[in-house]
């Protein structure tokens, strides 16, 4: 067992810019500073896949690539890794490039830390590393991302167990269980607005209860749509990772693969989609998302053939990939 986070040193002095950087230390087991775990199984076939992901990956700043690019904001690269390699010791390096920006942070020792981005199996197998981040933050911004079924994020724990406590459960309750029990609440509430018009409640039951019931009911009816909304966003984006890493998707496609995977219909024919379509990107051609778009607008093969299977012509696909820029 290795102690300590998945941010890593970059051990350089005042003036000095590292040429090299490790993504991962010797596994097998590998332990984050905020107790979560993975494995590191096959260093070789992590560092395969992870050169295959892109021919050169990316070094933001403070995961601004997660948190900043969704919402339309500025994530520029502080540095660019490649030749992802296995030590002697099991630990994973690779080249790096610095930019202007990231020469000026690291020579400054403005960051000393590095993070790494990777995708796990549901079993915490660690995959393939598809980018990094400098930070000084160990604890808060450390991020792995699932290729299946992503973890929740522990604020969505928080407020999950908020609900059931509103609603009078345990915290180990289900969310089939809490969902039940605001059905009842609203079936009551329903029933007893219906006999409110011939009969007045309050010689029955004080005003003030039922108001605080239909309150009660309808803020963690709320409360629950926003939490399944955040997890359908989380597992359709990882479904698209998925397909992106196994050459099925091209990265430049993947904000209209997001948008379609953006109902639980969307992602359900998505993964439906991609469980019978085969490797079409070629090991070197990919295009890291966000590329500047070329002059043409007609669509390529992938996303003729995804456009078909998902019931889009190819003008209104051309028009929701416009939407979705």
């Amino acid at each position: 067992m290795i102690p300590g986070s998945l941010f890593l040193p970059l051990d350089n002095k005042q003036g000095e810019i590292p040429d090299r950087i490790q993504l991962l230390p010797p596994g097998p087991q590998i332990e984050g500073r905020d107790g979560r775990k993975w494995i590191l199984k096959d260093g070789k076939a992590v560092a395969a896949a992870s050169n295959a992901y892109l021919p050169n990956q990316s070094i933001d700043e403070n995961h601004s690539v997660d948190h900043k690019a969704p919402r339309g904001e500025s994530s520029p690269a502080f540095g660019w890794f490649s030749n992802i390699k296995v030590e002697a010791n099991g630990s994973i390096w690779a080249d790096v490039d610095w930019t202007e920006k990231g020469r000026a942070a690291v020579s400054g020792q403005e960051y000393r830390y590095l993070s790494p981005v990777f995708l796990h199996n549901p079993q915490g197998e660690i995959t393939t590393i598809i980018r990094a981040a400098l930070s000084n933050n160990p604890n808060l911004d450390i991020k792995s991302l699932n290729n299946q079924e992503p973890a929740q994020p522990a604020k969505e724990q928080k407020d999950m167990k908020s609900i059931l406590a509103a609603l009078g459960l345990p915290e180990t309750a289900t969310e089939d269980e809490a969902l039940a029990v605001i059905l009842a609440l609203k079936t009551n509430l329903n029933a007893a607005q219906l006999k409110e018009k011939a009969i007045d409640l309050v010689a029955y039951a004080p005003r003030a209860d039922l108001t605080a019931m239909q309150t009660r009911a309808e803020t963690a009816e709320k409360e629950l749509a926003a939490l399944n909304a955040s997890k359908l966003k989380a597992e359709g984006e990882a479904a698209v990772e998925q397909a992106i890493v196994e050459r099925k998707n091209a990265p430049a496609s993947k904000a209209e693969y997001v948008a379609l995977c953006s109902t639980q219909e969307g992602l359900d024919s998505f993964r439906k989609i991609m469980a019978s379509t085969p490797a079409i990107i070629g090991e070197t051609s990919q295009v890291p998302a966000g590329s500047p778009p070329g002059t043409s607008t007609a669509l390529n093969a992938e996303e003729i053939t995804m456009a078909k299977a998902m019931g889009y012509s190819e003008e209104e696909w051309k028009k929701l990939k416009e939407v979705t820029k």
